[in-house]
């Protein structure tokens, strides 16, 4: 049976630290995992209007998850968005709901992760070039330049994960970073991790590769309790 995990993740104001009740052969998590998984969100200071959106963790082929509880101390609604269908809790905070903290409690079974195939009209839709993350002769000829002498398309990708990291630093400083603007991290070489994630899709769908933007909470397979930040 596959020990349960007590984990906590904190946005707007993120603290604290992972403690450690590791196994004995401490490693990578084979086969399914499961956990509880806390979601809190401690709100700023509310001076006027304002709209908070959490994502709200869903059922995929990867990973099942049951809602525990739900404490949002405020008016709320779920939506869903057209294109990805996922849930979203859209806060409307009042000045007087300053400081106060959110929490979403889920109960996961995950399984391992792996490369997956993709249905031909997802495959259309994620090498198409958008508005901040074109296909160009520039994305094309850095992408082509760093997969010489690899195979499928996996190794390909997971050289071009290795050009990114290798070529860029991750730096909030100046303007024009953080709007996942792919031409922005290729030329100035810096940024955060949208616009890390923006230059390895450009790079991606210029040589073939579907990619798409995702994002979740990675669980360390060495923990058993503990704050993940970010």
């Amino acid at each position: 049976m596959v020990p349960q995990r007590l984990l906590s993740l904190l946005v707007f104001f993120l603290t604290g630290t992972l403690v450690s009740h590791a196994a004995d052969n401490p490693g990578i998590v084979k086969g399914t995992d499961q956990f509880e998984f806390v979601y809190r969100v401690k709100l700023p200071e509310i001076k006027g209007e304002a709209r908070v959106w959490i994502p709200l963790a869903k059922t995929d082929p990867f990973q099942t998850v049951t809602e525990e509880e739900m404490n949002i101390p405020m008016k709320w609604e779920r939506v869903q968005d057209r294109d990805y269908r996922n849930d979203i809790c859209v806060l409307h905070p009042q000045p007087e709901d300053s400081g106060k903290t959110i929490e979403l409690r889920y109960r996961v079974v995950r399984k391992e992760k792996a490369a997956y195939p993709a249905s031909s009209a997802e495959a259309a839709r994620y090498l198409r070039p958008e508005k901040l993350v074109p296909t160009n002769e520039t994305f094309r000829t850095l992408a082509q330049k760093a997969t010489i002498g690899k195979g499928d398309d996996l190794d390909r990708a997971k050289a071009l994960y290795d050009h990114v990291i290798g070529r860029m630093r991750y730096d909030k400083s100046g303007a024009g970073w953080g709007k996942g603007d792919a031409i922005y991290a290729c030329d100035f070489r810096t940024g955060n991790c949208s616009d890390f994630h923006a230059y390895f899709i450009a790079l991606a769908r210029s040589i073939g590769i579907p990619a798409r933007f995702a994002i979740g909470a990675t669980i360390p397979a060495d923990k058993n309790e503990g704050t993940i930040e970010g």
